[in-house]
């Protein structure tokens, strides 16, 4: 009988997670009020994850924030009866943010970020709605993981947060089309694991700092504060060079993005 042989050329390396959220919901049709659409991702090695959980804990114990951490709750005027925050003041909740994000920069993870000019992105027949803006800015940035994880040689999984019922059905299936997708005989996506996980973000460690990571980003480009984003900036992804552009972050469309816009 023969033998039936299940290794793969990466088999026995390296395994990277990959958790991704966004900046906030993203808007049904362009808005002036909202720019841009940013999708943020932290990539951790499999043998780095419990060693940030423990950090991202050990935070939450000094400051006695108990519940999830979510970049709005950072925000002076965040008022939600969940915000962990809550009876912090201004000083204190802008002290949590810079501590969080040197806490981030301090740890071994990889950011990658697509941010999207949301009039460009509807200026395509392919987006008109929200779900098709979402995987319109899914796509760059699981390529750059994919590129992430060849440069590695290693094999990778996503991680997204949980978005209900019919949009999570919706992004599997579009999760699906691209690793389905060939060129030359080899997928483009051939160091992923088969599907993606969704998880409910309270339950997340992972997708709780890619939240973080979005909304620093997004806030950089949105309003021009980059206060945050700038601490995160030793941990893009970057070429030997350090050219960050195009490779931890990318805009999306690269022909008709407008780097210049501002939240009204």
């Amino acid at each position: 009988m023969p033998v039936i042989s299940y290794r793969h050329e990466n088999w026995g390396l390296l395994m990277h997670l990959c958790f991704i959220d966004e900046s906030g919901t993203p808007p049904s049709k362009p808005d002036e009020r909202h720019p841009y659409f940013t999708l943020g991702a932290v990539i951790i090695k499999d043998a780095d994850w419990h060693g940030i959980s423990n950090a991202v804990r050990g935070f939450c114990t000094r400051h006695k924030l108990f519940g999830e951490l979510k970049w709005r709750f950072f925000s002076p005027h965040n008022s939600s009866a969940e915000n962990p925050m809550l009876g912090k003041n201004v000083q204190e909740r802008k002290a949590l943010s810079l501590e969080f994000a040197r806490l981030i920069s301090d740890s071994p993870l990889t950011i990658i970020s697509c941010v999207t000019d949301i009039q460009a992105a509807f200026d395509y027949a392919s987006v008109t709605n929200q779900q098709e803006l979402y995987h319109f800015a899914y796509k760059p940035l699981t390529e750059r993981f994919q590129y992430f994880l060849q440069d590695q040689k290693s094999l990778g999984i996503v991680i997204a947060d949980h978005r209900g019922r019919d949009s999570d059905r919706l992004f599997r299936a579009h999760h699906e089309a691209l690793l389905a997708k060939k060129s030359k005989a080899v997928s483009m996506y051939g160091n992923f694991l088969e599907g993606l996980f969704l998880q409910d973000s309270c339950h997340s460690v992972g997708i709780q700092l890619a939240d973080f990571v979005a909304g620093a980003i997004h806030r950089a480009y949105s309003t021009k504060d980059a206060e945050l984003a700038t601490i995160l900036k030793p941990r893009f992804r970057k070429k030997s060079d350090g050219t960050i552009q195009g490779h931890g972050v990318v805009h999306h469309p690269r022909d008709r993005f407008n780097n210049s816009l501002v939240r009204k």
